[in-house]
């Protein structure tokens, strides 16, 4: 028996019709839709033999994605002011395609939600959706916005803008992040048509940006990612994904031969960095941790425990003038808070708390332990957002702290809450907030009070550590290359993807370590150059190395991640087999 539901937005008429055309043959429709789905399943298709729950996980993410594809025709854009207006319309888009950010609420187009959404993205070689979606939300944000370059924060299917016009005060994030997910998508696509379409936007949008800064301290004002009371004027996650998109807009700008701008973002992005962790490290009391805000006048320091606190950590820059492609965060203030965050007092059974735990003056008092002796203004939020978590699981991977209770924690806690039946909802469905001390299992709240079942960010958390970070894929195809260097973590022997989606071609990724021996095989389906190698621990020394047998001698860098050691592969063959022997 054939259920169906047939819905317009103009008219009864075209409701009907519609409904006929879901019923008229529902079997082919089916196999479609499941031709289509077994199609992104075999795109990174990893194997995982030590962790057989987060292979799982990374393909029922590859799923949750494609699940959040939206797509609406002939939107009446409208600013509504988070509902308290309904005007007439300023514009109209004829055809919108995004990544819905979670369901059953927030099926809509979000800045902030889709621009952490496109780690996941790429990772999974979904590039049409993501690619339209930074589309939309550049189309949204020059009709409504007027060419500002303030890029909308959400945008609701009939074109309603809730929030994130010139009006609203915020948020700053999205339009700082929008240069980074248009170069992320570029370098892993080289889509040279993409870029040139999106590069007037990523311009505008770091030039409003700038705009901002109204005490001249080059940290821009505005909303953030934490959207509560008691924050400072100047937050930091605007901070460090501003100077993230100044770097990677001056990168994006070198490729389209820019030069002004190239210069102008350059000097903007060095001036910030220069003066990063002196305004932001958090180093009196025992924090061990960069405040939360600013507050002018003066930039005083405010630390209030919130999880942004590891935003510099995740955030990572593209090669600049004097300084190779890192994160944002200096390396010994980085594996500082990154320990202090493993702590009770940030990460619970399941992930990264919203907001730690820790002396307050708010009246709810401290409801958990305390790591250190600041006394915030606001009280603890032990909720886990699975954001959170893999914002957590990003950075830890970032710095090489790929163990049980570094990374492992929040990959693992984030893959339970779609596969472990104690925990789901929705088998296969990655919430926005997984069971917590404070917010307790969405199932069992009253609908008004609910998370969304499945939320698209979190994916972030899982795709992108296993592709990037363990198997070491980062293209770089607007310059027609790209490196592959793996880095398993302790007991993960052996791990591979295959099919990963690199533009119009795609690899296969191999990677092993047994005793002494460190291998890493690439298979090129495609032309583009390859830089192999592999991430050994720390005060390894390389006894031999071969490259398809042959003898080689690897450059040696020492990273964020570790020792990286890689050779260039000759171009000429398909697959490349680079095997290392450490001293013993």
């Amino acid at each position: 028996m054939w259920f169906a539901v047939g819905g317009s937005a103009s008219g009864p008429a075209q409701a009907r019709a519609e409904l006929r055309k879901a019923l008229d043959k529902p079997e082919a429709a089916i196999r479609g839709v499941v031709r289509y789905r077994e199609g992104l399943n075999e795109r990174s298709d990893v194997s995982l033999p030590g962790n057989p729950l987060l292979a799982r996980s990374v393909a029922w993410s590859k799923q949750m994605l494609a699940a959040s594809e939206q797509r609406v025709e002939d939107l009446k854009l409208r600013a509504v002011r988070a509902g308290e207006a309904y005007p007439p319309p300023v514009g109209t888009l004829k055809s919108m395609r995004w990544l819905g950010a979670g369901w059953p609420d927030y099926t809509w187009l979000f800045g902030t939600d889709g621009e952490y959404t496109a780690f996941a993205a790429v990772a999974a070689g979904q590039f049409g959706p993501i690619k339209d979606h930074l589309r939309a939300l550049r189309d949204v944000s020059e009709i409504v916005n007027k060419g500002s370059g303030k890029i909308v924060h959400e945008v609701t299917p009939d074109g309603a803008v809730y929030f994130g016009t010139n009006a609203d005060p915020g948020n700053t994030d999205e339009s700082s992040k929008y240069p980074s997910a248009v170069a992320l998508v570029w370098r892993s696509t080289g889509d040279k048509k993409f870029l040139k379409d999106l590069y007037p936007a990523s311009v505008k949008a770091m030039k409003y940006v700038a705009t901002l800064d109204e005490d001249g301290d080059g940290w821009p004002e505005g909303l953030g990612n934490v959207e509560r009371p008691g924050m400072g004027e100047e937050k930091l996650d605007n901070a460090a994904y501003t100077i993230r998109g100044y770097a990677d807009l001056a990168d994006l700008a070198r490729a389209v031969g820019d030069g002004e701008t190239r210069r102008w973002a350059t000097k903007k992005a060095k001036a910030l960095l220069d003066k990063f962790e002196d305004d932001w490290w958090y180093d009196a009391d025992s924090a061990r941790s960069y405040a939360d805000s600013l507050d002018d006048p003066g930039n005083e320091k405010v630390f209030q425990r919130h999880w942004i606190g590891l935003t510099p950590t995740d955030a990572v820059l593209p090669k600049m003038p004097g300084r190779p492609s890192a994160p944002l965060a200096s390396d010994e203030h980085a594996n500082t808070t990154l320990t202090q965050h493993e702590r009770p007092c940030f990460t619970g059974r399941l992930g990264l708390f919203h907001t730690g735990t820790g002396p307050t003056s708010a009246p709810a008092g401290n409801p958990g332990p305390s790591c250190d002796s600041v006394v915030s203004a606001v009280p603890s939020e032990r909720s886990i957002f699975t954001l959170n978590s893999a914002i957590a699981a990003v950075s830890e991977g970032n710095f090489g702290r790929l163990g049980a209770d570094q990374q492992g924690r929040y990959i693992r806690g984030n893959a339970r809450s779609q596969l472990d039946p104690d925990l789901w909802e929705m088998p296969g469905a990655m919430p926005e907030i997984v069971p917590s001390p404070d917010f307790g299992a969405n199932i069992d709240r009253l609908f008004t009070e609910r998370s969304m079942v499945m939320q698209a960010w979190g994916a972030y958390g899982v795709l992108w550590p296993v592709i990037h970070q363990w198997l070491g894929v980062s293209p770089d195809l607007g310059r027609d290359r790209v490196a592959v260097v793996p880095q398993l973590p302790a007991g993960q022997t052996k791990a591979s993807a295959d099919s990963v989606k690199l533009g119009v071609f795609t690899i296969d990724v191999a990677a092993s370590h047994q005793g002494s021996t460190y291998r890493t095989t690439v298979t090129r389906h495609g032309r583009t150059d390859l830089r192999i190698g592999t991430v050994l621990p720390d005060g390894a020394t390389v006894a031999s190395a071969t490259l398809n047998g042959s003898p080689v001698k690897p450059k040696l860098v020492r990273t964020t991640r570790g020792l990286e050691a890689t050779v260039w592969a000759q171009p000429g063959q398909r697959t490349a087999t680079l095997v290392i022997n450490i001293a013993p």
